[in-house]
């Protein structure tokens, strides 16, 4: 993966000590804005064909599926440079940090939630939501092994990825509301990404967490029961769970980088659903998520067979909407009634059309 770990591992230091405020201001006192991309040579209809290649920096909570086509494209660079374009990936361990690196300067495109941006957007208005990098909610709960129903959870302590913004936190919110059990009825604890959720769970640190594939096989294979799934909520089915955000001074300047960056994501989210590539995709997931043969391949299942790769690169109001109506039912504080207006739909019309 083309990420640089000492930059990474800086980051992770400075979101551990801080909050989502005092994160900002430290990347923004500590880090160097990306330098400006020049600019492609190719009309906009056909991919850049420039020998030089820009990378875009692209800030995300962990390998894992809900960022597939960030992970195939920093696997098979060859794909993106087709467009003059590279993948410069940073994990933050969560949604909420991911944000706070884009609106501090350090990166240019970071993947969230929706509602992890919705703060930072009131106030950094030059932050905008540009389109769906995954959609649904590709999750399965579990739990340790004397539990055998999410109502049993009642009372206990629940891991997640963030307190609030976390894509995994408005599952388990929902399916437990769906289940009866309201937000004072259990705990909710920071417990990191994906394979630090798992590390808590075989640590009996927590009683439960919802989690994605490969690691949830993990889980399982290890003697935790999956006691639930997402995908038995239809309301946790349409909608937005993960969007691409960036600045406009970075997407609406002269440079033809994030266009050709639009133009390489439409490629490769192709080649991902191309069933020649099964098995090569397949195997990206297994290196870069870990997990067994079985693990990756139920990765493909959940999230290509599945569709939770979005192939339409434009936003829907109505997932938009579905996606503020869960976070209202399960509690949530401060939801906008309108989610579009934090959506600019421009640079993808400009570049794939209507």
């Amino acid at each position: 993966m083309s990420t640089h770990h000492d930059r990474r591992t800086f980051l992770r230091l400075v979101f551990g000590a801080a909050g989502a405020g005092a994160g900002v201001a430290l990347l923004a006192a500590c880090s160097t804005p990306p330098a400006a991309a020049p600019a492609a040579t190719q009309a906009q209809v056909a991919p850049a064909q420039n020998t030089s290649v820009t990378k875009v920096s692209y800030a995300y909570a962990s390998p894992n599926g809900l960022h597939f086509v960030a992970t195939v494209g920093s696997e098979k660079p060859d794909l993106a440079h087709k467009f003059g374009v590279e993948f410069d990936l940073l994990t933050t361990t969560n949604s909420p940090n991911a944000v706070n690196a884009l609106v501090g300067g350090s990166v240019n495109v970071a993947a969230a939630t929706p509602d992890s941006a919705w703060p930072a957007q009131d106030k950094a208005t030059d932050v905008k939501q540009l389109w769906p990098v995954a959609n649904g909610t590709p999750y399965v709960m579990l739990t340790q092994p004397e539990y055998k129903k999410v109502s049993d959870l009642k009372g206990k302590t629940v891991g997640v990825s963030a307190l609030v913004g976390g894509a995994d936190t408005t599952a388990f919110k929902i399916m437990a509301n769906e289940n009866g059990l309201a937000t004072t009825d259990y705990t909710l604890v920071q417990a990191g990404a994906i394979s630090d959720r798992t590390a808590a769970m075989q640590a009996k640190s927590i009683d439960g967490c919802a989690n994605l594939e490969p690691q949830a096989s993990l889980l399982r294979d290890a003697g935790f029961p999956e006691i639930d799934t997402a995908d038995n909520y239809a309301p946790l089915k349409g909608v937005h769970s993960i969007v691409l955000m960036s600045k406009q001074s970075w997407y609406q300047g002269n440079s033809d980088v994030p266009a050709n960056f639009v133009r390489a994501w439409d490629a490769i989210t192709k080649w991902i659903y191309d069933p020649a590539n099964k098995d090569e995709v397949i195997a990206i997931a297994k290196k870069t998520m870990g997990g067994t043969d079985a693990g990756s391949q139920a990765v493909y299942k959940l999230h290509v067979d599945s569709q939770s790769v979005p192939q339409n690169l434009r936003m829907q109001e109505k997932m938009l909407q579905q996606f503020t109506d869960n976070l209202r039912k399960a509690g949530s504080d401060n939801v906008p009634q309108d989610a579009m207006k934090y959506v600019d739909t421009s640079l993808v019309t400009k570049v794939l059309g209507a």
